[in-house]
């Protein structure tokens, strides 16, 4: 399977390496940990200039042609929801002298399906497990403080022309097919039942919520530790200085969000860790193309003061 999704991302125009590693503290032993597959594109313009960069944590999931993985849409409404427009495929210029439009990325979430809880049904002898969603999801999530350390040291220091703003997204592969309950599912409907599909859709892919638990926000420091570092750089203040002249919140200058990341644990940084698209294997081109689709309109709409964005 993860061969299969290696072609499939470098025949779209991704470069790709297995085994993305990381360190993780388990039960007071340092242990490393790996994902399937990181892919990397580069998002150039008509003249091959480099705009953004693009990378996908895939992890990979082969199930038995039996298991079917069934979720629970978000039944939360308006601002209760934890789910955040923008939050899936995050669009991170923060570290940049460019500017990304104002919830370039909200669109793919406009049209996506948020969910908050997911199961995995052997429908062979209705066994219902939750195990493989689960550490799949956190084997992502873990992955990400080193992904985005890794990339923000690399661009922060390059001067302006050589400098790019980026997007990243977690995914889950499944070869499961993805069901959705509908609205309103009960226990009683789901005794009632004579299948599945008497209660539930079938989707292409869902989007779901991890929570930062304190085990994960002491881990995030320790991934992004060398940030630390970038706080009080003499390059870093000169690029603080310039996005605060085109009205860049304080907050977000690229000194604080080193400090944030690298700091211990406090305000949880949810734009960064929190959402995971869950996806099935056979509608995975289709969205890479969507993927692809938002991302090269955002980076080929760079703007040249800083605009509002939801966070």
């Amino acid at each position: 399977m993860e061969y299969e999704v290696a072609q499939l991302l470098v025949s779209n125009g991704f470069s790709v390496d297995s085994e993305f590693s990381y360190s993780r503290n388990d039960a007071g032993v340092l242990k490393d940990f790996s994902i399937d597959l990181l892919a990397t594109q580069y998002i150039t313009s008509d003249i091959d200039n480099i705009l953004a960069v693009t990378e996908l944590l895939v992890e990979c999931k082969y199930r038995h042609y039996n298991n079917i993985w069934l979720f629970f849409e978000d039944t939360n409404e308006g601002e209760m929801s934890p789910f955040t427009l923008g939050h899936t495929i995050r669009a991170i210029d923060d570290f940049s002298w460019k500017f990304f439009p104002a919830n370039c990325t909200t669109s793919f979430d406009e049209a996506a399906t948020f969910c908050m809880k997911g199961v995995e049904i052997d429908t062979s002898n209705g066994n219902v497990y939750d195990s493989e969603i689960k550490h799949g999801l956190m084997q992502l999530q873990y992955g990400l403080p080193r992904l985005i350390t890794d990339r923000v040291g690399f661009e922060i220091k390059h001067p302006e022309n050589e400098n790019n703003p980026f997007f990243f997204c977690p995914i889950l592969l499944t070869t499961s097919r993805i069901l959705v309950a509908n609205p309103g599912t009960s226990i009683r409907m789901v005794e009632k039942a004579d299948s599945l599909d008497d209660f539930s859709k079938p989707k292409p892919w869902v989007v779901v919520h991890s929570d930062l638990t304190p085990d994960f926000e002491r881990h995030r420091q320790m991934e992004c530790k060398s940030l630390s570092m970038l706080v009080h750089d003499e390059w870093v203040k000169v690029l603080d200085a310039e996005r605060a002249a085109k009205g860049e919140h304080e907050f977000l200058l690229p000194s604080k969000r080193c400090a944030a990341l690298s700091d211990p644990p406090g305000r949880k940084l949810f734009e960064f860790f929190s959402q995971t698209i869950i996806c099935s294997l056979e509608h995975f081109p289709t969205l890479l193309k969507e993927i692809q689709k938002v991302t090269k309109l955002g980076a080929n709409s760079y703007v040249s003061q800083k605009n509002i964005r939801v966070l």
